[in-house]
Parts: C-alpha cells; structure tokens; sequence
C-alpha cells in the first residue's frame, strides 16, 4: 500500500489473515498502521551493524530522558521571562538526575559481597 511518513495506513481487513503479525497485533489495529514520521531515519539506524544499532540505543536513551523531563516540567512555560524558565528547566533537570542516581545499584552491596 502507498503511504505517507506519519500518517495511518488503512488497508482491507483480509489483507491482515496473510500476515504473520497479525496474532500479536491488537484487535483495534486490524487494517490500520501507523508510521512514524522518522521512518526512513529509524530504518536507518536499525540495520544490523553495531555503530546503526548503538547511535539507536544512545538516542532511545536521550529522547526517554527528554521525556521525562518534558512530562514533569509540562508543555508551555511555568514562568515569565527565559531566565526563570531556563531556571525552571534546569531544577527539573536536576531532579531526573536524582531519580537515575536513585535507581542506581548501591556500591556498598558489591563491597559486602566481596
């Protein structure tokens, strides 16, 4: 089928008997797909040598980070004036930080052990 980078496909129904994905797919999505707007980026990066994959895995990583940060923060501007939401960007910053360093293992489990 013919398709347009971040748009949803839709296709027949049958179509959906015939391929393999079809058991793991929800039942809402039956005759539908949904393709992101990076496709041909993500493709990309997901070919099967390493250096692809690993710049895949680095920016999964920075994009859930920036994620995170955006879902604590919100979507528009706490404040008035760039300074105080650059303030306001880095304090939650710093709190994600604090929250990876928390799920962190504690060294003093490995010096026990030891």
């Amino acid at each position: 089928m013919p398709f347009e980078q971040g748009k949803t496909v839709r296709f027949p129904k049958a179509a959906c008997t015939a391929c393999p994905c079809t058991p793991a797919a929800p039942p809402a999505a039956t005759g539908q797909l949904s393709v992101h707007p990076d496709e041909e980026l993500l493709a990309g990066l997901r070919q099967q040598d390493t250096g692809g994959r690993a710049k895949l895995r680095e920016r999964i990583a920075v994009e859930h980070s920036l994620a995170h940060v955006g879902h604590w923060q919100g979507r528009r501007a706490r404040y008035n004036g760039t300074r105080k939401n650059l303030l306001d960007l880095r304090r939650v910053a710093v709190v994600h930080n604090l929250h990876v360093i928390a799920r962190q293992p504690d060294d003093s489990d490995y010096l026990l052990a030891a």
